[in-house]
């Protein structure tokens, strides 16, 4: 079985990302490393070149669609059984690889992946094209998840184009949707990843840039439904308002 990992990273070394480790420790995954960053100081592509991951450079923040969309193009002529995404600041545990082994590349799989207090985030259920958090991952109806530990058929892969106007929010649930849209299975992989948000930990100025990004990719993803980009984004300036403590995030 031949296996890839798409890692895109953004201004983080990749020393630091728990997830370039993991794939390295797996001899039968080729890590595709493709970064995104603006900091000029990292020295990621040498770092992937001694550890034997192929790289790529973005040239600057173009975007998580555009990254994905490079790196399917840069698989596209080898052979191979997965394609596995994966975000700088997961923790992949062997058993996840280990797993992942035992499957057939006949649909896409997503991983049990929490938060780092414990919180199941995905995979979660899409109600009214919603996405909603769920108790239980073996009770979900309409399945969605996020990019995290997301293992595609390569064959899958090869043939999929993420939509460049996505630039971060909901390039994840537009693929699942994507799949079931066009009759491609989804199944969860029983193995849990652990996610560290960095949102979990927000300044205003970075919580003030993320939410200028969900609201231009909630109002690609929704089109005429406005309504829901609007109710979402009023819940995320909620969320944000109790975590900086501040309601002026209200009018942000």
């Amino acid at each position: 079985m031949t296996m890839y990992a798409v890692l895109v990273v953004y201004n983080k070394p990749l020393a630091l990302s728990s997830s370039f480790q993991s794939a390295l420790k797996e001899p039968d995954v080729q890590l595709l490393v493709v970064d995104n960053s603006t900091d000029e100081s990292l020295s990621n592509q040498e770092e992937a070149r001694q550890a034997g991951a192929w790289f790529l450079s973005m040239d600057g923040n173009r975007g998580l669609s555009r990254a994905y969309n490079a790196a399917f193009d840069y698989l596209k002529t080898k052979a191979g059984d997965w394609v596995v995404l994966l975000d700088d600041d997961t923790t992949v545990p062997a058993a996840y690889w280990k797993q992942l082994r035992q499957q057939n590349p006949d649909a896409v799989l997503l991983p049990v992946v929490r938060t780092s207090e414990g919180r199941m985030i995905s995979p979660a259920e899409m109600r009214h094209d919603i996405p909603h958090p769920a108790h239980s991952w073996d009770s979900i109806e309409h399945i969605t998840g996020i990019n995290s530990g997301m293992a595609i058929p390569k064959q899958v892969a090869d043939s999929y184009r993420y939509d460049e106007r996505l630039f971060l929010d909901f390039i994840d649930h537009q693929f699942l949707k994507d799949m079931r849209e066009t009759g491609h299975r989804i199944r969860v992989l029983p193995a849990d990843l652990k996610q560290d948000f960095s949102a979990e930990r927000p300044d205003r100025a970075t919580c003030r840039q993320r939410l200028r990004i969900q609201k231009k990719d909630l109002a690609v993803y929704y089109g005429r439904r406005s309504w829901k980009a609007c109710f979402l984004i009023m819940k995320r300036k909620l969320r944000l308002a109790y975590q900086v403590r501040s309601l002026d995030v209200l009018w942000w």
